[in-house]
């Protein structure tokens, strides 16, 4: 299962590297983020971590923040969430789906919390209808034909006897 880490640093950093922030093409030089994470170079992907300041939220309480923007399992507990709105600088928030490998950290981060983040759930007994939805047709079997002729043949022959009748009266007439 794949958790949200959040991190404080421990380290002076100007800028933000944020969904927002590259979504406008306004970037920061990065750190070396995988070794402070412990983690080879390839180790992480950056386009899905948020480095950011904590006083970019503008009053809005980091718990708060990630409940919103993370898929969640669960809001976390009051206490860890007074310890993550207490934190001031920069903060790193990495899915865990994103590090290939194990974190150990070094002096430039402090791992505040691991949230448990939710997983999609595939399974088909998870799957109910949508009320307002309408079943799709299913393909209809072709009805047993019975005995004698077929509709078709029927309506072909009830033609064809109207054409023969027009015709005896036509050139019945001409006989009489």
């Amino acid at each position: 299962m794949a958790d949200l880490h959040i991190f404080a640093v421990n380290a002076d950093l100007e800028g933000r590297h944020t969904y927002l922030s590259r979504s406008r093409g306004e970037t920061m030089a990065l750190p070396d983020l995988a070794s402070w994470l412990g983690l080879d170079q390839g180790g992480l992907n950056l386009d899905e971590i948020e480095l950011f300041p904590a006083e970019d939220l503008a009053g809005m309480a980091l718990s708060d923040y990630v409940t919103t923007a993370f898929d969640l399992e669960a809001a976390p507990e009051a206490q860890l969430s007074a310890r993550m709105n207490a934190l001031e600088g920069h903060v790193l928030l990495i899915p865990g789906a994103v590090l290939a490998g194990e974190v150990q950290t070094g002096p430039e981060l402090t791992l505040i919390a691991r949230l448990p983040m939710a997983r999609p759930d595939h399974s088909s007994d998870a799957l109910e209808p949508l009320p307002h939805s309408t079943p799709a047709p299913t393909p209809s079997e072709p009805e047993p034909e019975e005995e004698g002729m077929s509709p078709t043949k029927r309506r072909l022959l009830a033609v064809l006897t109207a054409f023969i009748l027009a015709a005896l009266i036509v050139f019945g007439r001409e006989f009489m």
